[in-house]
């Protein structure tokens, strides 16, 4: 998942192109790297903290898509 882009990817609407929601949740595979090469096996529960998301939405189509 990357960044959300700057209009709807559907109908390129920008105006009505929001961030509705934003969670963290899931298993974060970057965190759990980089808490095993600090602190080793115990680290990777480091990765269980989640990942940051963020939920857009068109105002003009209705696309919905988490980045």
């Amino acid at each position: 998942m990357g960044k959300a882009p700057s209009k709807c990817p559907m109908c390129g609407n920008s105006i009505t192109w929001k961030k509705v929601d934003e969670s963290n949740k899931g298993f974060s595979v970057g965190k759990a790297a980089v808490g095993a090469v600090i602190f080793g096996p115990v680290g990777l529960v480091g990765g269980a903290l989640g990942k940051k998301t963020e939920c857009w939405c068109c105002g003009k189509c209705g696309f919905q898509h988490e980045y």
